[in-house]
């Protein structure tokens, strides 16, 4: 599981996290954090949690990591879901094309930079 040590990953987790508990307080973070921070490190979290799951149940390695192709369906594919399709449909979303730019450099980042194979051999981890 040391897919999920990242230390980038536990960063996305940890902004994520604070980002919802202080909305769901009623105490936002200021509008940049709170409406932007998360939606950059929305690709890196998922796109590592793909990684993890690909390494540890699909391909069976550590030394592998997302090609360029899969990052860019995540980033695709969140942005239609969350940009365009879910604010089509319900009024709880809005359409905010600086999110998919974010999106956009989450995935360059990941891809990049978290995007790395992992030295040791062993099964257990992954």
């Amino acid at each position: 599981m040391k897919t999920l040590l990242n230390p980038w990953f536990i960063v996305g987790c940890l902004i994520w996290t604070t980002v919802m508990i202080t909305r769901k307080s009623g105490h936002p973070l200021p509008p940049l954090i709170n409406g932007y921070v998360d939606d950059a490190f929305a690709i890196p979290v998922i796109a590592n949690l793909s990684l993890c799951y690909m390494r540890a149940f699909v391909i069976h390695s550590n030394y592998y990591v997302l090609s360029a192709w899969k990052v860019t369906f995540i980033v695709i594919y969140l942005t239609f879901v969350f940009e365009i399709f879910l604010p089509l449909i319900s009024k709880t979303y809005t359409m905010d094309w600086i999110d998919a730019a974010l999106y956009v450099l989450g995935g360059l980042f990941f891809y990049f930079v978290m995007n790395r194979p992992l030295l040791n051999r062993k099964s257990s981890d992954l």
